[in-house]
């Protein structure tokens, strides 16, 4: 059954529709621990930035009825602070890496593009994930995923600093207007969309009348598949009907069972993330990988053909 799971990303053919989402499986080290990576058809890191943020802030992540509410941003070792020689993802080989960069400015992310290309000649790099939930400080903090403008020109610039063979997936948030901006990234580059980064959430402690997860929050878990399939299947139909140009779609957010996997495919995704899943059981891929080949077996499909089929 394995080619049965196979699917394609563009140019790129991968063994397993599962992806490691970036920030939950770190560099794939505990994965590669739990006997866990091997489910997986890719792995996205945490998200890159230039300089290496500060990672000594404690942590928040907050249950909510569902899923979980988290502090949005995220301590990385920074783009400019890759070894040379030794990556902090080189654990994961053979499985194929997709890198996740942000900034703060459009320009931060054209040069953490560049440093990732300089420091790994980009071995090993299945593609490069542009974060476009993170604040743009040109525009009082408003993320970019809302900003049509904003991601027209962020990956504009990112794709500047990769060769065509390097996949460019935009990950645009859910909740926004995702027919306009996914036109407004694949015009600009994009090779692939990520449906994507949990929208803004927080929790409020009752007793100190303060967030416990930090001022810039967002929600992740199971609540979030009906946003996540309904995204998906709105710019899938976009592009059956013509309006949008044809391109893969990963969709991310809820992906924690068989059911939310077979709903997201068939909306249109062909490959899903599994993020907060991970934190539960850091064998979830390996659950829904063999859940996912049983429901195919029993329906005698593949995923090629599962990819899309709400909208026949």
């Amino acid at each position: 059954m394995s080619g049965a799971l196979s699917t394609t990303l563009g140019l790129n053919k991968l063994d397993s529709p599962f992806i490691a989402a970036s920030g939950c499986a770190g560099y794939g080290h505990e994965l590669v621990r739990w006997g866990g990576l091997g489910a997986f058809g890719a792995l996205v890191t945490p998200s890159l930035t230039v300089e290496a943020q500060d990672a000594s802030r404690e942590r928040v992540i907050v249950e909510s009825p569902s899923g979980l509410v988290h502090m949005h941003d995220t301590p990385n070792v920074g783009a400019n602070s890759l070894s040379a020689t030794r990556l902090p993802w080189e654990v994961t080989a053979p499985t194929p890496v997709i890198v996740s960069i942000a900034g703060a400015t459009s320009g931060d992310f054209a040069d953490a593009a560049a440093a990732v290309r300089r420091r790994t000649a980009l071995r090993g790099v299945l593609g490069v994930e542009v974060n476009l939930s993170v604040a743009n400080e040109a525009n009082n903090g408003r993320a970019f995923a809302g900003d049509e403008y904003a991601v027209t020109k962020v990956i504009a610039r990112v794709r500047e600093h990769l060769p065509r063979n390097v996949m460019l997936a935009a990950k645009l948030t859910l909740g926004t207007d995702l027919v306009e901006l996914s036109r407004a990234c694949l015009k600009s580059g994009a090779d692939a969309l990520v449906l994507g980064h949990a929208p803004v959430a927080s929790s409020i402690d009752v007793t100190t009348l303060r967030p416990r997860a930090g001022t810039r929050a967002a929600m992740a878990g199971p609540a979030l598949l009906p946003l996540t399939v309904g995204g998906v299947f709105e710019v899938k139909a976009a592009m059956v009907a013509g309006r949008l140009p044809t391109a893969p779609i990963i969709a991310g957010g809820g992906i924690a069972s068989v059911d939310a996997v077979v709903q997201a495919l068939a909306a249109g995704a062909s490959a899903v993330q599994v993020g907060s899943a991970l934190i539960r059981a850091p064998r979830a891929g390996v659950t829904l990988r063999d859940g996912l080949a049983g429901f195919l077996a029993e329906r005698d499909l593949t995923v090629a053909g599962l990819v899309g089929a709400a909208h026949a």
